[in-house]
């Protein structure tokens, strides 16, 4: 009796350690997108650290540490000069408001090759529920899903602006975002 309790305790510590070896070695989940001649990317190490990457020809020029879950990676010209803009939708909270909540930040390209914040925004005019960068016009617009007070839901449009975001119009109707 007390063989097959040993062999069957080593069979489950065995399952269980193969189990932990598989969760641990899972490869990082990567987005990117390719912007003159580099690579820009969110390399997602695990639910809670990411970093933000620029590489040129194989050689990474820069690159940002995110230690916070990250719900949406887009990329658009949102301020006009030609260059990508990186929005990083990040959970967190802030000094001003203690709750961990969607927040939207807002990296450059300094002299076009080293990530740099551009606007690390603590709150927009709701709650964040999700946004999105729309590329068809420059500068691109940002267009988030946001949590009225009533619990609807509503698509509000924003421009990037010297430091941070400006509101333009709000839609009662809501815009998909697309995953």
């Amino acid at each position: 009796m007390e063989k097959t309790s040993f062999s069957q305790y080593l069979y489950v510590s065995l399952f269980l350690l193969a189990v932990l070896l598989v969760v641990a070695c899972r490869p990082a989940t990567t987005e990117s997108f390719q912007w003159d001649g580099g690579v820009l990317r969110l390399d997602r190490i695990n639910d809670s650290l990411s970093y933000l990457r620029y590489e040129r020809n194989g050689k990474e020029l820069s690159s940002w540490r995110l230690p916070y879950p990250v719900y949406r990676f887009d990329w658009g010209d949102v301020n006009g000069d030609s260059l990508p803009e990186i929005a990083v939708g990040v959970i967190k909270p802030t000094r001003f408001f203690p709750v961990p909540e969607k927040r939207l930040f807002l990296f450059k390209l300094f002299h076009g090759k080293h990530i740099r914040p551009l606007w690390l925004g603590s709150h927009v005019a709701y709650h964040l529920e999700d946004f999105r960068i729309e590329r068809d016009s420059v500068p691109a617009l940002i267009i988030t899903k946001e949590r009225m007070s009533d619990d609807s839901i509503v698509s509000v449009f924003y421009r990037q602006q010297g430091f941070g975001i400006k509101f333009l119009r709000k839609s009662d109707s809501c815009i998909a975002v697309k995953n």
